[in-house]
């Protein structure tokens, strides 16, 4: 393994993370929230023109920066607008993200540590699935991650080189996700000096170039936007940051212990096999060092900050994929597995062969487990949900007790130092997981949204109004492909309205409440106002009755947990 040319294991690894990857990224629909919010940006730039402002529904979205934006519109530009467009751009990263860990890898440890590093990161399951998506934290992982490196080779070489690297890097991260990305390495570099005992190793031309070229490369957006918009716009940007921290937005508040639980079952194997080295002391000179830093920091972080979201903690997939190969180069030198790994490996396996076995099991038995169980699920749209028919065949089912075979495989590899085989069986685990991506995610999206989405489709050439009526979703701005209003519309004169007697002229310089009384007058308007246009209201079971009690409104479409009323314009 070892004598191979780096050149061609580059070029092997571009290969193979391009066929898991690529081929089936169109395969299901985006999922909301925010692969359809994203996707639905970039998709407005392009209805536009304009790639300086990000928007939803065509009115200012402050809660992101629009670098990935811009990715997902060329790559709409070249593809279409299309899922697969929207997911590419995280496919490319993916490739370039696997061949960086094998470039660093080489260089940081050893070219055996590198491959392991390439194929665990592969074998993990959130690590392997989040390039299949449309989200922007591949990109921005990806950014963070690299900005630690360099600056872990500032402390190493000290060099002003690595410094400016970083800072270039950052600054990209805060045009990616934005200034959680400057928090999360300040605190690493926090953690750092607090391990060097208070000593600075760095010079202050370092760090304030460091800084400069963060700022720099963050305000070719930034910049332009508050001279344009004014302070309101960086104010509602913030302010929305630390709402995400203070508040459970969304429904996301979660118990403190969910980032834990949800990276050892979620980021399996790897997870499992990087808790030994994860505990161990390292000398704060070393690589491991900081990624343990860098570990430590996004966990505590955000299991500190409210809301919770699985993706919240993806970047620490970097750090436990290093530790995990580290694992396996020592478990391939002699280290055999301990007593808790083994049960943490056997626990957790067994949790995902249950789950790849029972999706397709289940859903193939629903009607009937419907029909005898329906009493048991008292909410309304839960039981709409599953009460959708999703298609799936006993060759459904065929995939899943394959996983019990490639994850069995595993565990006997690995239990019983089968050295010659790792590598295969690594390879096997990342194969099942494109296959589930493929052929079993498409059926289960069936039930969260698949009916709804279709009804989307077949009204988006038809001139209308549609909205979602008390719940959160963007679904139906990307699938009803949804055109800017123009001055005509009465809707945008509706709108106009609302802002004067606000006593703005822009939604940005809302505030909270302000937002939310623009966008309660706004449905207002369209339950019972004089509109131009028919009107699409999409519920949820527990409020259906509010539209449904309304004498303009029919009932059009009822499935998959959701109801559309529609009301007709004035004069029809």
């Amino acid at each position: 393994m070892v004598t191979v040319k780096p050149i061609r294991i580059h070029l092997a690894i571009t290969l193979l993370s391009a066929i898991l990857f690529i081929p089936f990224l169109g395969g299901v629909h985006l999922f909301d929230w925010d692969e359809i919010n994203f996707a639905e940006s970039a998709r407005e730039m392009l209805v536009t023109g304009d790639y300086w402002k990000v928007m939803v529904n065509f009115e200012p979205f402050w809660e992101k920066p629009p670098l990935f934006f811009w990715l997902q519109a060329i790559s709409m530009k070249i593809f279409g607008v299309s899922e697969f467009a929207a997911r590419f751009p995280n496919a490319l990263i993916g490739i370039v993200s696997l061949n960086v860990l094998f470039y660093l890898g080489t260089r940081l440890a050893d070219i055996r540590t590198a491959i392991w590093w390439v194929l665990i990161y592969l074998a993990s399951f959130t690590p392997h699935f989040y390039f299949h998506s449309g989200i922007i934290d591949p990109l921005f992982n990806l950014f963070i991650f690299l900005a630690v490196v360099q600056l872990y080779l500032g402390f190493d070489r000290r060099a002003i080189k690595n410094w400016i690297y970083a800072g270039v890097l950052l600054g990209f991260a805060v045009l990616t996700k934005g200034p959680v990305a400057g928090l999360i390495v300040a605190l690493v570099l926090l953690a750092i000096w607090v391990k060097n005992k208070f000593r600075f190793w760095f010079t202050f031309l370092q760090f304030s170039l460091f800084i400069f070229t963060a700022l720099a490369v963050a305000s070719i957006w930034f910049l332009p936007e508050v001279l344009q918009n004014g302070p309101g716009f960086i104010a509602n940007f913030l302010a929305y940051q630390i709402d995400l921290m203070r508040n459970p937005v969304a429904s996301h508040g979660q118990p403190w212990f969910y980032h834990p639980v949800v990276l050892l079952i979620g980021c399996f194997p790897a997870a499992v096999l990087a808790l030994r080295r994860l505990f161990l002391s390292s000398s704060h000179f070393q690589f491991e060092h900081w990624m343990k830093t860098l570990f430590w920091v996004v966990l505590i972080l955000f299991s500190v900050v409210t809301t919770k979201i699985v993706h919240y903690s993806s970047l620490c997939y970097f750090p436990l994929t290093f530790l995990a190969a580290k694992r396996i180069a020592n478990w391939e030198s002699g280290k055999r597995l301990n007593w808790v790994e083994k049960s943490l490996l056997t626990f957790v396996g067994v949790i995902w062969m249950v789950l790849f076995v029972s999706l397709p099991l289940l859903g193939k038995n629903m009607s009937n487990l419907l029909t005898r169980y329906r009493h048991l699920i008292q909410d309304e749209f839960t039981l709409g949900n599953l009460s959708v028919d999703a298609g799936w065949q006993y060759t459904h089912i065929l995939v899943g007790v394959v996983s019990v075979a490639f994850l069995g495989g595993f565990l006997w590899v690995i239990f019983k130092r089968k050295v010659a085989l790792m590598s295969g069986a690594l390879l096997g685990l990342s194969v099942y997981l494109t296959l589930f991506a493929a052929v079993i995610v498409p059926k289960v999206e069936r039930y969260t949204q698949g009916s709804i989405i279709d009804f989307y489709k077949s009204i988006s050439k038809e001139e209308c109004y549609v909205d979602v009526y008390k719940f959160k979703s963007y679904a139906h701005y990307f699938y009803t492909r949804v055109d800017p209003l123009s001055e005509s519309d009465l809707l945008h004169k509706e709108r106009q309205r609302i802002l004067r007697d606000l006593g703005v002229e822009h939604r940005l310089e809302l505030d909270e409440s302000g937002r939310k009384t623009y966008q309660f007058n706004e449905m207002q308007w369209l339950i019972s106002g004089d509109t131009d246009r028919p009107v699409y209201l999409i519920c949820q079971p527990r409020k259906a009755h509010e539209i449904g009690d309304l004498e303009a409104f029919e009932k059009v479409f009822e499935g998959g947990g959701f109801t559309v009323f529609r009301r007709e314009a004035i004069g029809c």
